[in-house]
């Protein structure tokens, strides 16, 4: 619950300060089409999350279990992973 909170302190800051900004210098289109991405970025986390687990998660197993020379190439295999769903939404591919 900290670290939610921490999170939502954070980027929720950033966000009710950019939001009203980008409301009066683009409009009401501009502030959807803002949402709307920041939706499909959330929605692609949680299916690269979801491929991760029920595909490659067995091969790898636990990130706190492998060495540093066996952890660095699963976690750029990983971070590829998530960063090609969520630009494959965000691009509407």
């Amino acid at each position: 619950m900290k670290e939610l909170y921490k999170y939502l302190q954070r980027f929720g800051l950033v966000f009710l300060i950019t939001i009203p900004i980008i409301f009066l210098v683009m409009g009401e289109s501009a502030v959807k089409t803002m949402l709307y991405k920041i939706c499909l970025v959330a929605i692609g986390w949680g299916l690269a999350e979801l491929i991760w687990v029920a595909g490659y998660k067995f091969l790898f197993g636990k990130a706190e279990d492998l060495s540093d020379e066996q952890k660095m190439p699963v976690m750029v295999f990983r971070g590829m992973l998530f960063a090609a769903i969520i630009l494959a939404l965000t691009l509407g591919l």
